[in-house]
């Protein structure tokens, strides 16, 4: 009798390890998971501080959600006292396409006649002022800083943008893209 219990035990475990292991690749096309990047992970108010030359800190909004892009501005106190920066993250995901992600990225390109490309940074990157846009690993970059179009103000973009690519390539390994893996 025990016998018969014992393994009617290992039954039910199996089965029930069996639905828990289907329902886990289901969700996974083979690929890692790939966490979904909030701006503040980017470019800290601490990097962001450095760039300024002023302390910055997170506005009271925090991370504030506009359709598929998360934007975190970093602020001086007073507000208006030093320049801001802004950064903002569009990520691939189960319902938005890296291919939909770029087409958004050119489409804001094509129509800037002023945007100079940027090499070294992530996959593809401009600065059309007062913005630096980087499209690397799926996601799409925004960061603005100040309101200068001279080359101090080309220089913090860069350096911005550098510490985005940076880390986002660091959060994002480069065949989690290829291998359509899961945004958790």
């Amino acid at each position: 009798m025990r016998r018969i219990i014992a393994a009617a035990a290992c039954v039910f475990m199996l089965v029930g390890l069996a639905g828990c292991g289907a329902d886990d690749t289901s969700n996974n096309s083979g690929g890692s998971n790939v966490v979904t990047l909030s701006p503040e992970n980017l470019i800290s108010d601490e990097t962001a501080s450095t760039a300024a030359g002023a302390t910055l800190t997170m506005s009271k909004d925090g991370v504030v959600k506009d359709g598929n892009m998360l934007t975190v501005t970093y602020v001086s106190n007073p507000i208006g006292a030093n320049d801001s920066v802004s950064v903002s993250i569009e990520q691939f995901s189960d319902t938005l396409s890296t291919s939909q992600i770029w087409n958004e990225y050119e489409a804001n390109r094509i129509y800037r006649t002023d945007m100079e490309y940027i090499d070294g940074i992530g996959e593809d990157c401009y600065i059309a002022f007062p913005y630096i846009n980087i499209y690397d690993r799926g996601c799409y970059i925004r960061i603005s800083a100040g309101s200068g179009s001279d080359e101090g103000q080309k220089n913090m973009l860069i350096n911005l943008g550098t510490a985005a690519a940076i880390a986002l390539e660091a959060a994002i390994p480069a065949d989690a893209v290829q291998n359509g893996s899961v945004i958790q």
